[in-house]
């Protein structure tokens, strides 16, 4: 789906990040106008002194030019760094109409955060290496294993016709230079505020079988490259927790368990550095304690409020990265409010599906259950365009930060590329039910919004089988309370799970009388599905198997289930 691509932000002005040596010569240049900063690339570089910049900075600073001649209409921005490099790296803008001061020191302060971190996983190499084959036939096996691995197949998939020509460039972007890939996968932002979803504000044994299975992906990766893979998690948390009643301290706590957990999950596989994790706040260099004296500096900057529709307990540093997030990466609001009003198909789609989700996910919230039902979808409606506008500057953001990396999602892109959609939970093991009725359906992506994500859902496991299930709590206290099943909320009683990762311990009334009579079974160790296993769900076969009452399956399969949406379609 196209986006409006208009504004005044940062990122609606930037033509190109490069990087050049200390000579002057251009090495690499990305971004929309990189073909025409190539061609005029002498008549930029004379703005600057090559003989000034082989000495080291005293601390590291910004130096910015405006352009003349064919390239007038521009102005670069370049980050000198304090310690000795090689390499320097800049950004191309256009230039705004009569600017004011206040616009001027954003610009500048917003560009040196960017420049400060982002990353063009570019490594400069004094003997270039000469292409090869291999480089391709390696590129190509990574892609074939995320085809099978992790691939989410959503409608109208566009993977064969050519997304998997783009994601092979992308990873031959590191390959070619005998660089681990690196992927970015926005995602994890906190737990629902919905308590029918969810059985609490902790990552539980849903985030685990995820980040096993990230895990698992990076590993199969190392057999295929040496140099590996590197999976980074942007937690989308502080962007949307506003818009969807979670408090940020919330959002902080699961973030520091969630990265806990997930340490022990690489301690378990033998390397705890395969997926790492990055917040808002490390995006603009102000997640460290020592950041301290540079968040008092950019929270004098001049910026707009941000819209709040939700009671929530704001933090200081959320909100002020909120703000830098609207101010450097927003669209025109005008622009998505006319393609709303002019009915245009896919904005539109998108804009009530996620009114329908705002009002489902907030309808328990404490700001929310006392409107009235026409006040509560009017309010979600609000919620619905402010999210819409965050997600596309927190997408712009992104990729202004890392404009080569492998993009990831956890929503049902049509996998053309720049972004592929993927399956956080195995589809060998792992199938989504909307309930445990006999007359469930699977769960299928109607848009967007709709990959079973574990921040949505809690897990179940049924005794006796090795199965375990994701769905909605509600769906388990429901049938707890109909007594189709017995069983509580605990975690997992042996030495499989050190991260505490609660979920239901479920009994069918059959397997209770069993196991009266005759003693319990130890739970069952879990098994990593085999990467080949994955191909059968994307035709969908066994889903026929499901036509059975759910009660009866889930007791007598070794299935995970899962349903439900996610927030955003980064």
């Amino acid at each position: 789906m196209e986006f409006p691509h208009e504004g005044e932000s940062i990122y609606y002005r930037h033509q190109a990040t490069y990087i050049r040596d200390i000579f002057g010569d251009l090495l690499y240049c990305t971004g929309p106008q990189a073909t025409r900063i190539r061609e005029h690339w002498y008549s930029i570089s004379v703005h600057f002194d090559a003989s000034a910049d082989r000495e080291p900075a005293r601390h590291a600073h910004l130096k910015h030019a405006q352009l003349n001649g064919d390239v007038s209409d521009l102005q670069v921005y370049e980050l000198h760094s304090s310690t000795e490099s090689a390499i320097l790296t800049g950004i191309v803008l256009t230039k705004l109409p009569e600017p004011t001061s206040d616009k001027k020191v954003f610009e500048s302060t917003f560009v040196h955060m960017i420049l400060d971190q982002a990353n063009l996983a570019f490594e400069y190499q004094f003997t270039r290496q000469t292409p090869h084959v291999c480089f391709d036939e390696t590129a190509e096996k990574v892609s074939a294993l995320f085809d099978r691995f992790l691939r989410y197949q959503g409608k109208n998939d566009k993977w064969i016709d050519c997304g998997r020509t783009y994601f092979t460039e992308r990873v031959l972007h590191f390959v070619s230079q005998g660089k681990r890939i690196e992927l970015c996968l926005p995602a994890f932002p906190c737990k629902s505020s919905n308590t029918d979803k969810v059985t609490g504000k902790d990552p539980d044994r849903g985030e685990l079988l995820a980040l096993e299975r990230l895990h698992a992906f990076v590993q199969a990766v190392e057999h295929i490259y040496e140099p590996g893979a590197k999976l980074w998690i942007i937690s989308d948390g502080h962007v949307f927790s506003d818009c969807i009643g979670v408090d940020d301290q919330d959002v902080d706590i699961y973030s520091l368990k969630l990265i806990k957990m997930n340490r022990t999950v690489g301690l378990r596989r033998g390397n705890p550095g395969r997926v790492g994790f990055k917040s808002l706040a490390d995006l603009f260099g102000l997640g460290k304690a020592k950041s301290f004296s540079k968040r008092t500096q950019v929270a004098k900057l001049n910026m707009p409020g941000i819209n709040h529709y939700v009671d929530t307990q704001l933090t200081a540093e959320a909100e002020l990265c909120r703000r830098l997030l609207m101010a450097g990466c927003q669209s025109q609001r005008p622009a998505l409010r006319a393609r709303i009003e002019s009915q245009d198909s896919d904005i539109l789609a998108l804009y009530r599906g996620f009114s329908r989700f705002m009002l489902e996910d907030l309808e328990l919230h404490p700001h929310t259950r006392n409107m009235s039902r026409s006040k509560q979808k009017k309010l979600t409606a609000q919620v619905a365009f402010e999210m819409i506008m965050r997600n596309q500057a927190y997408s712009n953001l992104v990729e202004l930060v890392f404009p080569n990396h492998v993009r990831l999602s956890i929503h049902a892109h049509n996998n053309a590329g720049p972004k592929f959609g993927i399956q956080l939970f195995d589809p060998a093991a792992v199938r989504a039910v909307e309930s445990l009725s006999p007359d469930s359906h699977l769960m299928t992506s109607r848009d967007l919004l709709h990959i079973p994500t574990p921040w949505h859902n809690c897990v179940a496991k049924i005794v006796g089988s090795e199965t375990l299930f994701v769905t909605k709590a509600r769906v388990v206290r429901q049938a707890l309370a109909a007594g189709e099943l017995t069983g509580s909320l605990g975690a997992q009683d042996n030495r499989l799970d050190a991260c505490g990762a609660v979920y239901f311990t479920l009994c069918t009334p059959i397997a209770s009388a069993s196991a009266t009579d005759g003693g319990t079974r130890e739970p069952a160790k879990p098994q990593e599905a085999p990467v080949e296993s994955q191909k059968a769900m994307k035709s969908g076969e066994g889903l026929a198997s499901l036509a059975m009452s759910p009660i009866k399956y889930l007791a007598a399969s070794s299935t995970t289930l899962a349903c439900d949406a996610d927030y955003v379609f980064v």
